[in-house]
């Protein structure tokens, strides 16, 4: 089986990469400088050709800026994911789509199951949204993965921005009024390679950590007792309105869901902290 990784330079993408390589799978990663997903269906068919997975982590993911550039938001998110999907389709080859809690609208107050009603509520959600629909209807054999609030020792994420303030001796306020579950990229990939080994496909995973936690207390489990004073949402004024409650329902009988999320923080930290 031969998987090839779209957008391999960023936070997941390249978690990916190491993850199937480190099992001794054939991956190729692909970023801009060898595939350009604004280029024909053609050529986006001959470049992938050879694989028999294609995973698409490329995103627009600046969520404040989405709401001054939609149009660059939906073509990322959405018809990106639609040109790999339908290339996907052509080789039958089976397409996995990387997707995010913002499709819901953060108004409920138990976990969003993966059959619930699509409701996003800014640029970058609706973005997404579109990006799972054309997907859905490009007649490829898809996955699509949602997860949310995610870190990892490549790139920016919010533990490694918690722990830089906490060194340099700056005050940290953080909102106790969002919840969610923080995944580790290396559990998504891991769910990712785990659904691709399945005869059955699966259209829609959860792929998050389990139990919920406001933005808040994980900071207080990333700095220990250093002082983190809880702040409300409407103290900070962004361009993007965030989900309240985003917690995702990942049961599954087919593959084993994410541990715990301050179970599986405790397993990464030290990973995370040796990259800053």
């Amino acid at each position: 089986m031969r998987f090839a990784v779209i957008g391999s330079r960023g936070m997941f993408g390249s978690e990916m990469v190491m993850f199937l390589a480190s099992k001794g799978l054939q991956v190729q990663a692909f970023t801009r400088e060898n595939i350009h997903l604004d280029s024909s269906i053609e050529e986006i068919t001959a470049k992938l050709s050879s694989f028999d997975v294609v995973i698409n982590a490329v995103g627009y993911t600046a969520v404040d800026r989405a709401e001054s550039e939609p149009e660059i938001a939906n073509i990322v998110n959405g018809h990106f994911p639609e040109k790999l999907a339908t290339v996907s389709n052509r080789l039958g080859a089976r397409f996995f789509q990387i997707s995010t809690d913002y499709v819901f609208d953060g108004f409920s107050t138990t976990p969003f199951k993966t059959n619930d009603p699509r409701n996003p509520q800014g640029a970058y959600g609706r973005s997404k949204a579109l990006g799972e629909k054309l997907v859905e209807g490009s007649g490829a054999r898809y996955t699509i993965f949602r997860t949310a609030w995610l870190y990892g020792a490549q790139g920016n994420c919010f533990p490694k921005t918690i722990i830089k303030n906490a060194a340099q001796g700056q005050a940290i306020q953080v909102v106790n009024d969002q919840i969610g579950q923080p995944t580790w990229t290396r559990d998504l990939a891991e769910q990712v390679f785990a659904f691709s080994q399945l005869e059955q496909n699966v259209p829609i995973v959860h792929a998050v950590a389990s139990g919920k936690v406001s933005w808040f207390d994980f900071a207080k489990e990333i700095v220990g007792d250093y002082e983190v004073e809880p702040v409300s949402t409407s103290d900070f004024i962004t361009a993007a309105k965030r989900p309240a409650f985003s917690v995702l329902d990942n049961s599954s009988e087919l593959v084993t869901p994410i541990g715990h999320w301050r179970d599986r923080w405790q397993i990464a930290k030290n990973e995370i902290i040796e990259s800053i």
